[in-house]
């Protein structure tokens, strides 16, 4: 009975060994696989573009990445360079170092990367660096590895902006208390999303930022609370849950403050959702359609638009000079431009304009 006991789970013990071997094989296929193909179209795209550049972005679904990579695409083909989104049109969801691995082991010229701050970054950056392919961070950074630029938002300003926008409602709030004749409400409750399994420093940066603006720069009568509400970023799927959790589960805080673009339109959704349009001021992030459109019927308090064409042309121009010339800008700060109800619709009407 025990030589019986022993053998099975000797077997046991194999079974799962092989089961282990055959999830690792078909990995390791899977990435060779794609860095073949990436292979194969560098060398067909060599025979009409000098160089070869690839971009691994955080949502390439968000309107603000389809923008960076068109900024990307477009000043590319000027320069004669192709470049390519990494990781899309694929059947499975890579990661941004399952990505960063595929894009080394494909030798391509440059990477443009969408980073974290872990420690598998920091190896994959320099690991890419020292075979000889320059590394541009966008919009997230690393900034202890061997990366030759970083091309994205000064977070700790934007927090200062979304500061002075928090003041300016809590001056508002005391203006309507005044010409109504009421004290009552002197106190601005603010919640600030931010991503619970975060790697990168840059929301830390916003929060102080926002809490700077709002100690030095309040000078009404009424107090605004700041406070934070984790939610887990890790897909728009668990994003989007999270949030709908947040306004089924409590009272929702005065101002609610969303640093990305996917927040933003979840918050906004789940508003419309949950018939809870106007019950709360939305400071938002992006420059979307439908962010665009919660500003213009007062859905949507402020958004921050960002030059996402504008950083995509800079990702490529610092990799062009980097390879040139052996060195570039280590920062290249994106254009910011505040959007409200005062000027949305001259917004809307760029854009349209841009797009036609």
């Amino acid at each position: 009975m025990k030589k019986s006991k022993r053998f099975s789970a000797r077997n046991i013990i194999l079974i799962y060994s092989f089961m282990v071997l055959i999830v690792v094989a078909i990995s390791v296929a899977v990435s060779v696989y794609y860095s073949n193909s990436i292979k194969k179209r560098t060398v067909s795209d060599k025979e009409s573009y000098d160089r070869y550049y690839v971009m691994i972005p955080g949502d390439s679904e968000e309107d603000l990445w389809q923008s960076i990579y068109k900024g990307a695409q477009d000043t590319g083909k000027e320069n004669g360079v192709c470049v390519d989104l990494l990781g899309e049109n694929l059947s499975k969801n890579y990661s941004e170092a399952e990505l960063m691995e595929i894009a080394i082991a494909s030798d391509v010229d440059g990477i443009i990367v969408y980073a974290n701050e872990s420690e598998e970054m920091v190896d994959l950056i320099n690991r890419a660096t020292d075979k000889g392919i320059p590394v541009v961070t966008v919009m997230g950074d690393n900034p202890v590895s061997k990366r030759c630029c970083f091309v994205g938002v000064g977070s700790y300003n934007m927090g200062r902006e979304y500061g002075k926008q928090l003041v300016k409602l809590a001056r508002e709030q005391e203006l309507s208390h005044t010409t109504a004749s009421t004290h009552m409400n002197d106190k601005l409750d603010v919640t600030v999303l931010v991503d619970s399994y975060s790697d990168n420093s840059n929301q830390n940066l916003v929060w102080s930022g926002i809490q700077n603006a709002v100690e030095t720069e309040n000078n009404t009568q009424t107090k605004i609370n700041l406070s934070l509400q984790y939610l887990d970023n890790r897909s728009p799927f668990t994003v989007e849950e999270a949030i709908r959790d947040m306004f089924r589960s409590q009272e929702l805080a005065d101002v609610i403050v969303c640093l990305n673009e996917t927040d933003t339109n979840c918050v906004y959704q789940s508003m419309l959702d949950y018939n809870k349009a106007g019950k709360a001021a939305v400071l938002g992030y992006g420059d979307s359609e439908s962010v665009l459109r919660g500003i213009n019927r007062n859905n949507i308090y402020f958004t921050m638009a960002v030059d996402s064409y504008g950083v995509g042309e800079d990702c490529v121009k610092a990799l062009d000079e980097f390879i040139e010339l052996g060195n570039t800008n280590q920062y290249n700060m994106a254009v910011i431009t505040p959007i409200d109800k005062g000027n949305v619709e001259d917004y809307m009407n760029e854009s349209t304009e841009v797009q036609q």
